[in-house]
């Protein structure tokens, strides 16, 4: 998929360094996440950034600008509804590459044979990611209250999203 001059391909194992950092610089502020400073980068790439998961990234200019990663909401009888985490380059938000990431992630999802989208733990402060995700067709199907610490804010709610890819 390519937009104004943002392509997003399959990440290759080279990648994978920019898509770490991308995804500190989103855990450092401590208002997107629930991974806190007790997980070191070796719990991160076990949960999520191998390639044992789908993960595309967008690219302008030669340099990873952004990324998702797709797996399994759960395992066994829930693992036809796909899970996913997606980060911007903190520098250059607002270009329109989260959008372009959710909606390569709806159809890579739909590929990839899955039913249906789930976000578990979106934080309701989170203004930037709920358009991106209510713009794409997900609807807001819980609440948890005070579900998220947030670092300035204090307890918030975190929202689950879900969308049907059937």
């Amino acid at each position: 998929m390519e937009s104004q001059g943002i392509i997003i391909r399959p990440a290759k194992p080279s990648d994978l360094e920019a898509v770490w950092w991308l995804w500190k610089d989103i855990m450092d502020q401590k208002i997107y996440y629930p991974y806190d400073d007790s997980y070191s980068r070796e719990d991160i790439e076990k949960l999520w950034i191998h390639m044992g998961n789908t993960i595309r990234v967008a690219v302008l200019d030669d340099k990873v600008v952004g990324a998702y990663i797709l797996h399994p909401n759960q395992p066994g009888y829930g693992k036809h509804i796909v899970n996913a985490a997606y980060m911007v380059d903190t520098k250059i938000r607002g270009k329109g590459i989260g959008s372009l990431l959710c909606a390569d992630s709806i159809e890579t999802s739909k590929k990839e044979g899955y039913r249906g989208m789930q976000f578990n733990f979106v934080v309701s402060t989170n203004r930037g990611a709920i358009k991106v995700w209510q713009d794409h067709g997900f609807e807001i199907i819980g609440t948890i209250p005070g579900g998220f610490h947030h670092f300035e804010k204090g307890y918030v709610d975190a929202l689950i999203f879900f969308k049907s890819l059937i």
